[in-house]
């Protein structure tokens, strides 16, 4: 009697097994569960049952062993971007911006010097975009200078410029490009030797002379600070030789050292902006300058212009040392100060002489014993009042 129910629990175990074999068969051959035990989606991914009849999937084991379960849907490409990439400008590099038309008649001003003088130039179409009587001109080469090999010949090119064109005022930004370059010769002069600045001298001066000759004024701006000493020393040299032809020529020389030093005096790549903002105004090799920075020289520039042009209206104020604010109402037709006296102003003058010091510095005449504009009032004279004002009283 205790066989017997062994007996069938035995047989029915084995039943179970065999089942089981036959449904782990059914996996294996056809790839998936049965179709009774899953959900049919057309056209959507195959969900498999998760509870079957016992409560539980028994065919999980054996998918994630052979992989089945949920098919994998293909990764799907993504479109591709239809916004363009924004490349970054360049420093020191203007933006696109919009140039008003210019009157037939328009006076030039011409940029000459190296790379920085091309800034300069960008600068200044920049702020005179609106101005239709005046236009800007660059004569430049980015890596040449007044030293070196292969230096042009800026004065012919100049008076080529003046000669074919109605030129107003001549803008200068140099020396950047001549550090370390000799001047040719057997040997080569070399750099900063007291030859090399005597040649260098003769080179801005010849420049000088061909614009002045021309009554054309100029503009000349000087180099700005660095980060590093030696070049600062190099670029300082330079800019005594440039301020000292502007004074002996009476050149506009526009010193940028300061404005471009931070408010303890120490290099610095960030300052005010023209409109008074904070900005990044020069390069990364900080020496250069970024659009910002060019467009802050080209505002120093700009101002001189303004005073030497009267407002880009009519003709050259030419040497009246006027008021920022000062607003010109008349053009004058006469020749430089010095001029007035005759003669060619490249001629040595006497800067002690009355004549000078009246005509050309304002300096007054001195006074003549006995005329009557006389300020002076002789001892006698004086106690000779005060004894009639005594007697009087």
């Amino acid at each position: 009697m205790t066989i017997r129910p062994w007996k069938n629990r035995a047989s029915h175990a084995s039943r179970l097994i065999a089942g089981l074999a036959v449904a782990f068969s059914l996996v294996v051959f056809s790839g998936g569960p049965p179709s009774a035990l899953a959900q049919d989606a057309p056209g959507k991914e195959i969900v498999v049952a998760q509870n079957g009849v016992f409560g539980f999937n028994p065919f999980a084991p054996l998918q994630r062993l052979f992989g089945g379960g949920r098919e994998r849907k293909p990764a799907q490409k993504q479109p591709p971007s239809t916004r363009k990439r924004q490349v970054a400008r360049p420093a020191g590099t203007p933006p696109k911006f919009q140039v008003m038309p210019k009157d037939p008649d328009a006076g030039l001003i011409l940029v000459v010097g190296d790379r920085m003088a091309r800034g300069v130039a960008d600068g200044l179409k920049f702020t005179l975009a609106d101005k239709q009587q005046i236009r800007v001109e660059a004569v430049t080469e980015d890596t040449a200078g007044f030293a070196g090999d292969t230096a042009p010949d800026w004065s012919a090119q100049v008076l080529s410029k003046i000669r074919g064109a109605d030129v107003k005022a001549v803008v200068v930004m140099i020396g950047q490009q001549d550090i370390g370059k000799s001047f040719p010769g057997e040997p080569p002069v070399e750099f900063m030797t007291a030859e090399w600045l005597d040649i260098y001298r003769k080179k801005i001066d010849a420049l000088i002379r061909v614009v002045r000759q021309e009554r054309k004024p100029i503009v000349w701006a000087g180099l700005p600070p660095t980060n590093q000493e030696l070049l600062n020393g190099d670029f300082t040299q330079l800019n005594s030789i440039f301020q000292s032809a502007a004074e002996d020529r009476r050149v506009r020389y526009v010193d940028i050292w300061d404005i471009f030093l931070a408010d303890d005096g120490s290099y610095s790549s960030y300052g005010p902006d023209v409109d008074g903002k904070n900005a990044r105004l020069r390069a990364n090799n900080r020496i250069d300058f970024t659009w910002a920075g060019y467009r802050k020289v080209a505002f120093f520039v700009e101002r001189e212009l303004s005073r030497l042009l009267g407002g880009y209206g009519g003709l050259a104020f030419e040497g009246v040392e006027d008021d920022p604010n000062f607003i010109v109402l008349t053009g004058r037709t006469t020749s430089p100060e010095t001029l007035l006296l005759g003669g060619d102003e490249d001629a040595q003058m006497d800067r002690n002489s009355a004549a000078y010091g009246l005509f050309v510095t304002g300096k007054p005449l001195p006074p003549v014993p006995g005329r009557v504009d006389d300020p002076r009032m002789p001892v006698e004279g004086a106690s000779a009042l005060g004894d009639a004002a005594a007697s009087g009283s």
